[in-house]
């Protein structure tokens, strides 16, 4: 079997565990991992700017974090899907700025938001590893935004359900600095050499 195969077997697992969650305690999971995200992004300059996402359906919701985060004076991103193939670009937004309809049904700041480069991204994931590898839609287009931008801290944000023992992994694919979830934080466990 390819990697390329094992991803998509373990995406349609992913999916199906990922829905349960967020039927189960979506909401208050979401309020959890906000906590759990604060007091690991405490640790950035204050006025730092954290990039998320806009949640789609079943993601866990950084809408809470979103919000705990402005009102400690961070300054928040959304992500613009340009095209298929493409790295991603941020927008700076606040809770209540309008938000626009783009690429895949995302919705992403108005066109006049200012573009920045986060100093942190928290990003969507159907599962990780202990290792911090992230498995996604398979569009790359977060792996293809942390090639371009490598000083990104990049974090997951994920029900902690949604762990699995091995992220199939290809060249292309980034890890994590850490994956947020309601139980807490998970750092990369150490790597044997």
């Amino acid at each position: 079997m390819t990697s390329k195969h094992d991803k998509q077997l373990l995406r349609e697992e992913a999916k199906r565990i990922r829905m349960g969650a967020h039927e189960m305690y979506g909401m208050e999971a979401a309020e959890k991992a906000a906590k759990h995200g604060m007091g690991l992004l405490g640790s950035f300059q204050q006025h730092a700017i954290i990039g998320a996402y806009w949640p789609m359906g079943d993601e866990l919701d950084p809408r809470f974090l979103l919000s705990a985060l402005e009102r400690a004076g961070y300054r928040t991103a959304l992500p613009v899907v340009h095209a298929k193939d493409e790295p991603l670009t941020f927008r700076l937004w606040g809770v209540g700025d309008p938000l626009e309809g783009g690429f895949f049904n995302t919705l992403h700041p108005a066109e006049d938001a200012p573009e920045v480069v986060p100093n942190a991204l928290i990003v969507p994931l159907l599962a990780y590893d202990e290792d911090c590898y992230r498995l996604g839609w398979g569009g790359g287009h977060y792996d293809r935004t942390l090639a371009a931008n490598t000083e990104i801290k990049a974090f997951g944000f994920a029900f902690g359900a949604q762990i699995v023992d091995h992220v199939p992994r290809e060249a292309h694919d980034w890890p994590l600095q850490g994956v947020i979830t309601e139980e807490g934080v998970i750092l990369p466990r150490k790597m044997s050499v």
